[in-house]
């Protein structure tokens, strides 16, 4: 019998071995480790979170084949004219910069928006991640929702057996990232990356039957900044193949930078009116900080964009409330709705205007398409969220 055992015992060391080391290479300090496979069940949106296809009829940019030194030189000449202090968090690179303003932070690229564009597209899958859609004429890719791996638990049984049980495992969230890319004054780009979340919850529909919906999730400072900061490293990396890539801790140290931030005050106030219904947005700030606080507010709540002009201060974005729908949806009838339910309703379109009041104030509007006050009733509830977003 002590024979047999000390066989077993002998037998069973290299595999307690080969463990040992999966645990060292599984039990990895990454932040993010998505998967491009679409082999688990497809994520199902909310009516009130889904997005509109966007216009394929514009031509995306492609990859420029040579970049010239002279080109890149003749952007860092350039003057910014940012009309408020701004801090830069890392240290200046190449090309590309991380800045912030508050809890706003993006990337300002010394290099016109046609010779970024291309390469924000091939970042996408080097973390793991593909475009779900993009539109060369509004500056916006948008991934697809992905599972974060990295947040899986990182326990002893997954570590030995890999792959062979590591389908039966789920985080039980989805993210999504939206990059937004504008042209600054000085003719060089300005990158808005956030992200936005999807949570798995169990509901109980009747009895023991239980089942499990995706409900949005919050947006987390610390993916956003981990994402800004790989993209500024990837596009310096473009253009200067040379440059030394910082070290797990300093990037690590980086990201925690750039996502700490806690507002000592409220910076935007819903304003209402006699009856109680929202009717603008009071932000303390002045018109160029409030547009880019009101853009990064506008992506993380998924809405369409489908055009936008800074010089005039509006957003023409389309937003599909749920309530709205269903209202749409019992006017057209009982037979149309019983033989044409999967016919989409078409999202409306709302203009959210920014209006300057001081060099430190600013009021924001919601509109209908037209310039005019919004007629379905929903402008309310939009300036609802985007008040909570933009505090």
């Amino acid at each position: 019998m002590n024979t047999f055992v000390r066989t077993g015992l002998i037998l069973s060391l290299p595999i307690a071995l080969s463990a040992c080391s999966s645990l060292s290479d599984t039990f990895s300090q990454e932040t993010i480790q998505y998967e491009t496979s679409d082999s688990r069940a497809p994520l199902e949106i909310p009516p009130d979170m889904n997005s509109v296809p966007m216009s394929d009829r514009y031509s995306v940019p492609t990859r420029p084949q040579t970049v010239w030194a002279s080109q890149q030189q003749a952007e860092q000449n350039a003057e910014q004219g940012n009309s408020a202090p701004v801090s830069q968090v890392l240290p200046v690179g190449e090309v590309a910069q991380i800045m912030r303003e508050g809890n706003n932070r993006w990337i300002h690229v010394n290099l016109p928006p046609e010779q970024v564009w291309p390469i924000v597209q091939d970042f996408w899958n080097t973390v793991g991640l593909t475009l779900a859609r993009q539109d060369a004429s509004v500056g916006v890719m948008e991934t697809n929702w992905a599972e974060n791996r990295a947040k899986l638990p990182q326990d002893i049984i997954r570590a030995t057996l890999g792959k062979v049980i590591d389908m039966v495992y789920s985080t039980g969230e989805r993210d999504q990232y939206r990059a937004r890319l504008e042209r600054s004054e000085t003719g060089g780009t300005d990158i808005y990356v956030t992200h936005r979340s999807m949570v798995e919850v169990v509901k109980n529909i009747s009895g023991d039957n239980d089942t499990t919906v995706w409900q949005p999730g919050p947006t987390d400072p610390e993916m956003e900044a981990e994402m800004i900061t790989r993209l500024s490293q990837r596009i310096n990396a473009e253009f200067d193949p040379h440059a030394v890539a910082a070290s797990k801790q300093e990037h690590q140290k980086q990201v925690e930078e750039l996502a700490a931030y806690q507002p000592t005050e409220s910076i935007s106030q819903l304003e209402q009116g006699a009856d109680g219904v929202a009717t603008s947005i009071f932000i303390k700030e002045g018109f160029e900080r409030a547009w880019r606080r009101v853009a990064l507010a506008i992506d993380r709540m998924g809405f369409t964009v489908e055009d936008r002009d800074r010089s005039r201060g509006f957003f023409l974005v389309r937003y599909l409330d749920e309530q709205y729908e269903e209202e749409q949806r019992s006017q057209q009838g009982f037979w149309k709705n019983v033989f044409s339910r999967d016919t989409p309703v078409e999202a409306p379109q709302y203009v959210i205007y920014l209006q300057p009041i001081s060099e430190t104030e600013t009021r924001v509007h919601m509109l209908g398409p037209d310039g005019k006050a919004d007629t379905t009733g929903v402008a309310p509830k939009i300036l609802t969220l985007l008040s909570e977003q933009t505090r």
